[in-house]
């Protein structure tokens, strides 16, 4: 990007009234990825440890988890390797290694301030399964109000295509909803989105507000660093999911303690990025922010305008099933080219619903052999996926439906 093209950028925003973030935040989730703990290294930094440590006991009123990498930073060297591994088998026994050290130097630093921490291990599939999803809540939430700080990390031994969330600003996101935060704080090591590219514009400046993450995607600029996975791509991805929750994101330099502690008191620091007016209920976040959904259904054009209509989705409708799932399991709804059209909770278990697709309401009993209704999906357990993939939940009335509840 050119200083012309930035310029204009800059001009642009600051031609608009922001906000100043002045309501204070009572629950925080802040992210640290494995550059900012490492100072850039290849090894944890016990020091910018102990000054986040500091940082959160500054603010008394305050509850705080912490999203944190570094678990493969911690136990690479022990496989006798010079610099973090890129195979998944040996990232996973770095983890294996790391994450006890990892947790007791985040023990260590609050330690010393008074506090307590606990560890917290996800997986997606932990995210996936709307039981195991409120349980998540629950123990977190039992955390949070007695004092304890959550130390989350992705279960990153046991995690594998299938299962794995993916990166660390998404899970911090994800946390970010099953604690129902009021602000999700993204560090790094750079101040914010910048307007430009700092290598190459001398003139770039922190964008301080924007009222979502698609004004600041130009401003991206590819990650160089090879023990972090994430960038500002990410950040902003998290960012979004966040906003579908009503949760609002900053992004700023977790290397200046003072922009750390602001961030912690909820006072302006960094790139303030609005959370979206109409957020989702928290069943609609839950569906629409999981990944590596098991199952799923294509659908004729039929039944996605059908959907599209607040209708429930019927086995006429269907013209193929795909994966593996249970009855009350989220899965995908894609029209015939592939794109996913919608998402939600399914009535029926994979092999019902292939021995049902294509049938009449009135076949359905017959086909099973027992009476379980013959929705397949109602509108009020379902998403509806927008804008290239963004999942938002329709406010229109609901049909009514006799069946059975899930």
């Amino acid at each position: 990007m050119n200083k012309e093209s930035s310029a204009a950028l800059a001009d642009e925003r600051e031609a608009r009234e922001f906000k100043p973030i002045s309501t204070p935040r009572r629950r925080i989730v802040l992210k640290f990825g494995s550059r900012l703990l490492t100072g850039g290294s290849t090894r944890l930094d016990p020091e910018r440890m102990a000054a986040v440590a500091r940082a959160v006991v500054s603010a008394p009123g305050q509850q705080v988890v912490i999203v944190t990498s570094g678990a493969v930073a911690a136990g690479f060297r022990a496989l006798g390797l010079d610099v973090p591994p890129k195979r998944v088998e040996e990232r996973q026994a770095a983890a294996a290694i790391g994450q006890g050290h990892l947790m007791s130097m985040w023990a260590e630093a609050f330690g010393a301030t008074g506090r307590t921490v606990a560890q917290v291990l996800l997986t997606n599939d932990c995210l996936t399964d709307r039981k195991r999803y409120n349980a998540a809540r629950r123990a977190l939430g039992a955390l949070l109000n007695a004092g304890i700080v959550p130390i989350v990390n992705e279960n990153d031994t046991v995690s594998v295509d299938e299962i794995e969330v993916g990166d660390n600003d998404n899970l911090a996101a994800i946390t970010s909803a099953l604690v129902d935060a009021d602000l999700l704080v993204l560090l790094t090591d750079v101040p914010g989105v910048l307007t430009g590219d700092p290598e190459e514009d001398d003139d770039v400046r922190v964008v301080e507000r924007a009222e979502s993450p698609d004004e600041l995607r130009a401003l991206c600029f590819a990650k160089k660093a090879i023990e972090s996975t994430g960038g500002m791509v990410t950040k902003l991805e998290a960012a979004e999911r966040a906003g579908r929750f009503g949760i609002p994101t900053v992004i700023a330099d977790g290397t200046s303690y003072e922009v750390l502690a602001a961030a912690v008191e909820g006072r302006s620091a960094g790139t303030f990025i609005a959370a979206d007016e109409a957020p989702l209920s928290a069943r609609a976040h839950w569906m629409a922010v999981q990944k590596g959904l098991q199952g799923h259904l294509v659908v004729d054009d039929g039944a996605v305008a059908a959907l599209r209509r607040r209708a429930s989705l019927l086995p006429s409708g269907i013209v193929e099933v795909g994966g593996h799932f249970r009855r009350g399991d989220l899965i995908s709804v894609l029209d015939g080219k592939g794109i996913e059209q919608a998402r939600g909770i399914v009535r029926f278990d994979d092999r019902e619903v292939e021995r049902i697709r294509g049938l009449h309401t009135d076949q359905v009993r017959e086909a099973l052999g027992v009476d379980h209704g013959h929705v397949v999906m109602r509108p009020d357990r379902l998403v509806l996926a927008e804008r290239g993939g963004v999942v938002e939940i329709s406010t229109e009335p609901v049909e009514a439906d006799h069946g059975e509840e899930m």
